[in-house]
């Protein structure tokens, strides 16, 4: 189940609180703008499960963009 956060009320639950919703309730929740952040792992789980950090920084994992097309001097008619 997926563990959210609330950006508004939802029932008895307060904006910032956490929650678990099924898939469908997720998809209603975002479309109604209620859904702060969907919630990953805790950082202890997060830790026991992968024992080394990747410490790759973001920018270096990226591709560069595209170059754009070189532009024609002619003009059109």
């Amino acid at each position: 189940m997926p563990r959210i956060q609330l950006a508004h009320w939802h029932g008895q639950h307060q904006p910032g609180d956490e929650i678990d919703v099924t898939a469908e309730e997720l998809v209603a929740l975002r479309r109604d703008g209620r859904v702060a952040q969907v919630v990953t792992d805790p950082p202890q789980a997060a830790a026991a499960a992968d024992p080394v950090p990747d410490t790759t920084p973001a920018e270096a994992v990226e591709e560069p963009a595209p170059e754009p097309p070189a532009r024609s001097s002619r003009k059109r008619p």
